[in-house]
C-alpha cells in the first residue's frame, strides 16, 4: 500500500454478554494502532446488555442492540451484517487484543496476494499462570478434520460474505470451525506467525475451551456433526490427492523427477498445503540434492500435520543428513 492510499476499515464484531471484562476488551481496541477501526458490540444477551461507550479511543463503537438473547452463531451474524469494514475480525468480550494486533493482520493481508483469509497465532492464558501459542500454518486437508483458527486470529474479506458465508445457526458450538471451511471453499489462507492475541481459555462458556470452559461430550457431539456436513467435501478432496500422489510416486520412482513436482505443485493447488503432498515434494528435493528446500518443505510440512510420526521421521532424517554433509548448511 502506498504512503498516501487510504488504510483499509477493519470491523471488530464484539459478541457480548456484558460480562465487567467487556471494558477491557474496549480498552483494548482503543489501544489499537491501525487508524481504521469500528468496533460492533453485538448484545448477545438481549435487551438487558446495557449501552457500550460511543467510541473506544479514536476508533467507533456501534451497538447492536437485541430484543431477545442471541446464540453464539446469531450474534456473529448480526455482527457481520451490520459490518461496514472491508475486512472483519472478531473480539469476545472475555478477550484482549495487543495494541499491534489489528495492524499486524492488515499488514499480512498486504502480504497475502489473493487470499481472503489471513491468520495469525493466539496467545492462550489459563487461570493458573500457563500460556500456550495457538495456531499454525493452513492446510486445508488438516481444517476438515479439526479447527486450529481462533475467529480472532483471522481477518476475513467481506467479499466472502457475498458469497454466502455465514455462521450456522443450528451450531451451538464450533459454529466459526464451519465458518472457516466455509471460506475455504472460495479462498486460500494466508497464514503468518505474529502472537498479538490473548484468548482467556478459560473464560466464557463455549465448552471449546479449557476447564470450566470445556465439554469433551458436547465437543464431540458438535464435532460429529461438523464432520457429517463436510464429509462428502473431505472425502472427494481426499480420493483427489491420493490419485495424484500416486500418479506422482511412480513418476518418481520411474525416474521422472520433474513430472512427479509437477503434479505435487498441482495437488497444492487444490489442497493447499498438503502435508502428504509436502512430504513427498520434500523427498524429491532431498533427492536432487536441494537439501535446504527439503528440510524446509518437511518442517512445513509436520507443522500443518504436528502430531504425524512418519513426517516428524522424515524430518529427523533430512536434519541428520544435513549434519552428516558438511558442505550443506
Amino acid at each position: 500500500m502506498g504512503r498516501d492510499a487510504i488504510p483499509p476499515l477493519v470491523s471488530v464484531v464484539i459478541r457480548s454478554m456484558a460480562r465487567a471484562s467487556l471494558e477491557n476488551a474496549l480498552a483494548s481496541i482503543a489501544a489499537q494502532d491501525h487508524p481504521r477501526i469500528e468496533a460492533l458490540v453485538v448484545a448477545a444477551c438481549g435487551p438487558r446488555h446495557p449501552p457500550p461507550p460511543e467510541t473506544a479511543g479514536p476508533h467507533r463503537v456501534r451497538f447492536i442492540a437485541g430484543d431477545a438473547p442471541r446464540s453464539r452463531p446469531q450474534a456473529a451474524n448480526a455482527g457481520i451484517d451490520a459490518a461496514q469494514g472491508d475486512w472483519i475480525t472478531f473480539l469476545d468480550d472475555d478477550d484482549l487484543l495487543l495494541p499491534t494486533h489489528v495492524s499486524g493482520l492488515v499488514e499480512a493481508q498486504r502480504n497475502a496476494g489473493a487470499c481472503r483469509v489471513v491468520c495469525t497465532l493466539a496467545c492462550a492464558r489459563f487461570a493458573n499462570g500457563g500460556e500456550q501459542t495457538i495456531g499454525q500454518p493452513f492446510a486445508l486437508i488438516e481444517l476438515y478434520q479439526r479447527n486450529f483458527i481462533h475467529l480472532s486470529m483471522a481477518l476475513v474479506s467481506r467479499d466472502l460474505l457475498a458469497l454466502g458465508c455465514r455462521f450456522d445457526e443450528s451450531l451451538e458450538m464450533l459454529q466459526d470451525w464451519d465458518f472457516f471451511i466455509q471460506c475455504a471453499q472460495h479462498t486460500h489462507f494466508h497464514f503468518e506467525p505474529r502472537r498479538t492475541f490473548e484468548w482467556r481459555a478459560e473464560a466464557g462458556g463455549s465448552g471449546a475451551g479449557a476447564g470450566a470452559n470445556q465439554d469433551d461430550a458436547r465437543f464431540a457431539a458438535f464435532r460429529d456433526r461438523i464432520y457429517a456436513k463436510w464429509g462428502a467435501h473431505h472425502d472427494a478432496l481426499a480420493d483427489r490427492v491420493a490419485t495424484a500422489l500416486a500418479r506422482a510416486t511412480d513418476s518418481a520412482k520411474a525416474g521422472d523427477l520433474a513430472g512427479a513436482q509437477a503434479i505435487c505443485r498441482e495437488i497444492l493447488t487444490i489442497s493447499q498445503n498438503d502435508p502428504f503432498a509436502l512430504n513427498l515434494r520434500a523427498m524429491i528435493e532431498r533427492s536432487v540434492g536441494r537439501l535446504e528446500e527439503a528440510r524446509a518443505t518437511q518442517t512445513l510440512a509436520c507443522a500443518v500435520r504436528p502430531n504425524d510420526p512418519a513426517l516428524l521421521r522424515n524430518l529427523a532424517l533430512l536434519s541428520a543428513a544435513g549434519r552428516a554433509d558438511p558442505r550443506q548448511p
